[in-house]
């Protein structure tokens, strides 16, 4: 090799270098972006509000079998708060002790029940079950005869309007029922809808199911079915849902859009996961922030998707847990309220007219809204492994320049204020999210 060469052979090499020196980072960074998730950056379009924000999504409980008495009576004031729309309860003929045989039926502990779940201000949702046994029913007469005294009870004697009726807790656990084989939930469904619709002939109330442990394409293929074939009423499907990750909740969702082309009559079918949580065991995040994060991240992402979600479950049971939570509930078993119980409150804040937004991101999440002349928007960073943190934009588009008040309001904090100067039609607030906090941020023009 000549001198030449050798003198050459750098100033060659240094487009190359520049290559590698300027695109290599980006190429790492854009992989690390892909392998971790997105970063949020969300605009708001405050002229154009849709329809409501319903407040519906959130505003429902359920109440597990943990003591055979009126465990709502205690905490009515409590609930009352949290403007609940409907309470669900299971365990109405094991626990309550309603048929005496015969035909002879005592109401009156489950009367207690449902009078307290009024009291709240909500409506019941009466989870038809159990059998002594929690097995099929040995006489499908004494079934029928015991569904429809109970739909008349409420409906048609206490006179109360808009009860649900779901068919069964779990059937795929309790009872062993199956989709295609015997003991066969369409049998249970076909029985139990005709009696409620004989027991509350003549008032307003809806009935549905099946109320599984988890959402299930052939149950709710099988249920559409039966109800088209059989011409019995199913007005809303129904299943549970316990998990940390807010992406299986939208899966099911998915999956359901999937099989609603095949049965277009029930396309606009009212929706219920009737029981959520994110651990169907007992966990400590029953008792501390996590849940109630999570909570209002599943709002965020669940809303228009879902008509109603039950928060799994209004009040603890009696007994210590062994790895030392108190239980599911937002309230615990001597009153006292926990984070899921002030995440109903924190949403409740929120209200009026959707407005269109973008921009969501792998952790941090939002809605926003436009209630007269406030913009609200609801922004949460969920993040189970407890590590993202980020700053977001949010930018808020269509604005009339002037002075504005900005009020955040943090998720279990003193929010605080601040005045700012909007000088085009375009205002962007950046917000620095920990992991698992939430925020409400309240936009609204300063009169002169």
């Amino acid at each position: 090799m000549s001198l030449i060469s050798k003198k050459v052979t750098p100033f060659i090499l240094l487009p190359f270098l520049f290559i590698l020196i300027y695109f290599l980072p980006k190429i790492y960074l854009d992989l690390r972006k892909s392998a971790s998730g997105t970063l949020a950056n969300i605009i708001v379009d405050t002229q154009n509000p849709g329809s409501n924000l319903s407040s519906s999504l959130w505003q429902n409980l359920a109440q597990g079998g943990e003591e055979p008495t009126d465990m709502i009576k205690p905490v009515i004031n409590q609930l009352r708060l949290l403007r609940p729309q409907l309470i669900r309860v299971d365990h109405l003929f094991d626990y309550y002790q309603v048929d005496k045989g015969n035909g002879e039926y005592d109401f009156s502990r489950l009367d207690e029940v449902v009078g307290s779940i009024i009291k709240t201000g909500a409506r019941p949702l009466l989870s038809l079950s159990y059998t002594p046994d929690s097995k099929e029913p040995s006489d499908w007469n004494q079934w029928n005869n015991l569904v429809k005294a109970t739909a008349h009870r409420y409906s048609i004697e206490k006179n109360i309007s808009g009860i649900y009726y779901e068919v069964w807790n779990e059937p795929d656990l309790f009872g062993g029922w199956h989709y295609a084989k015997s003991p066969n939930y369409s049998t249970l469904y076909i029985n139990s809808a005709r009696a409620v619709a004989q027991g509350a002939k003549g008032s307003i109330y809806k009935v549905g199911g099946p109320a599984t442990t988890g959402y299930y394409n052939n149950w709710v293929k099988s249920l559409f079915a039966t109800a088209s074939k059989n011409k019995v009423p199913l007005d809303f499907i129904s299943w549970h849902k316990y998990s940390k990750k807010i992406s299986d909740y939208l899966k099911d969702f998915d999956d359901l859009n999937k099989i609603l082309s095949d049965y277009p009559q029930y396309f606009d079918i009212e929706r219920l996961i009737t029981e959520i949580g994110p651990n169907s065991e007992p966990d400590i995040w029953y008792d501390n922030q996590l849940s109630g994060i999570h909570l209002i991240s599943l709002c965020t992402q669940l809303s228009g998707k879902i008509h109603r979600l039950f928060t799994f479950e209004a009040i603890d049971g009696p007994s210590p847990r062994s790895d030392k939570s108190s239980g599911w509930g937002i309230i615990t078993h001597s009153g006292k309220t926990k984070p899921r119980y002030s995440a109903l409150l924190f949403l409740n804040q929120i209200s009026g007219a959707r407005l269109p937004s973008s921009g969501d991101g792998s952790w941090v999440t939002s809605f926003s809204t436009k209630k007269g002349s406030i913009i609200q928007s609801l922004i949460v960073n969920y993040d189970p492994s407890l590590k993202h943190s980020e700053t977001t934009p949010i930018t808020y588009q269509g604005l009339t320049p002037g002075q504005y008040q900005l009020k955040i309001s943090p998720f279990q904090a003193s929010p605080r204020n601040k005045t700012i100067s909007v000088t085009s039609s375009t205002y962007t607030e950046n917000l620095y999210l920990e992991p698992n906090t939430a925020f409400i941020l309240e936009l609204s023009p300063i009169s002169k």
